[in-house]
């Protein structure tokens, strides 16, 4: 509803509509022993959450995801199944990987279709779980963004194969003015740019057990595909999600995640980045590194000091990461430009 439409006779004068439209339904809350915790999802039959509706002092943006079962080729041939969130209509990506972002305290509003064969129950990695969703159901749900920092949206009920499975989204959460060079209530240095890098490492069989409704050899974990942003080199060398451009001069932010279970170092040719954050803590102890640890569920974020022009590889240091299946070149391997 509009302020227009939210404001009363009884509000006081002088008092924002949406804000007396707040006090009214508290009040009534109060009145009545309502009982009310925000990020509850909600089917599309329910009642409208008012109280939502209320805080937020601008109109919602809804993201629109859907969890859905794809399959990837690689280069040596072989067909890989997925089950991945997508993005769907005007929802961002890196990659193919969902981007949601929001700033801290507010409000995502997700509309989420499952289009899976078994009930999935989104989960913010160290933050809120939502709602279950039943196979073909759609659910409007909405998350609490958690405090500053980079934090993965991944499901509760798969549990240990969530990851290797690709069932999982981003969320940025940052102030409104944090901005990009010189933001001021960043606790990250201001930044010209910002990249998100997913990467993801995969056994075949838990992909081919799960997705044919059985259950993995969970005691045997020997992952053979690795992705970056849902990609493998070289079209990790030519999406705009994945490839970091850039210029001599800038501060870049390197937003990395680790969906997978594989303990990743990743090194980086030609630069130094500084860690400002590990799973959304602040670090000052670490120095700049051309290597930099990633373990897995991990979110670190590096800042990137563009010293100097030319184009570089930036790939975990273990050389399985850099093959699909064995085969070289592959795997989670980008690249720096810089002019």
């Amino acid at each position: 509803m509009s302020r227009q439409e939210n404001q009363s006779a009884s509000d006081p004068v002088g008092v924002d509509p949406v804000e007396a439209g707040r006090r009214r339904f508290l009040q009534m809350a109060v009145a009545t022993g309502i009982a009310f915790q925000l990020g509850v999802g909600t089917a599309d039959a329910g009642q409208p959450n008012l109280i939502k509706q209320l805080w937020q002092k601008q109109p919602l943006q809804v993201w629109m995801l859907e969890a859905a079962r794809i399959e990837q080729t690689f280069s040596d041939g072989s067909i890989l199944p997925y089950h991945r969130y997508r993005a769907l209509g005007s929802t961002p990506v890196a990659g193919s990987v969902p981007v949601l972002t929001g700033a801290p305290g507010e409000i995502l509003r997700v509309r989420m279709r499952n289009s899976l064969s078994y009930t999935i129950r989104p989960m913010i990695v160290g933050g809120m779980l939502g709602p279950t969703i039943a196979p073909g159901e759609v659910v409007t749900l909405d998350l609490v963004v958690p405090t500053e920092g980079t934090w993965l949206l991944t499901d509760e009920l798969l549990g240990d194969a969530a990851g290797p499975m690709g069932l999982g989204a981003v969320i940025i959460s940052r102030p409104h003015k944090n901005g990009l060079r010189g933001g001021r209530r960043s606790s990250v240095l201001g930044y010209d740019r910002e990249y998100v890098l997913l990467y993801v490492d995969s056994d075949d069989r838990w992909n081919t057990a799960i997705d044919t409704g059985l259950l993995p050899d969970y005691t045997t974990y020997e992952p053979n595909y690795h992705t970056v942003n849902n990609l493998t080199f070289p079209d990790t060398a030519s999406d705009p999600g994945t490839l970091i451009t850039c210029q001599v001069g800038e501060r870049v932010l390197l937003r990395m995640c680790n969906l997978g279970w594989v303990r990743q170092s990743v090194h980086f040719h030609g630069y130094h980045v500084d860690i400002q954050r590990i799973n959304n803590q602040p670090q000052s102890i670490f120095g700049p590194k051309d290597t930099i640890p990633l373990p897995g569920h991990t979110t670190l974020e590096a800042l990137l000091t563009v010293n100097q022009p030319g184009v570089f590889p930036v790939h975990p240091h273990s050389l399985t990461t850099t093959t699909d299946n064995g085969l070289y070149i592959g795997g989670q391997i980008t690249l720096i430009s810089a002019t």
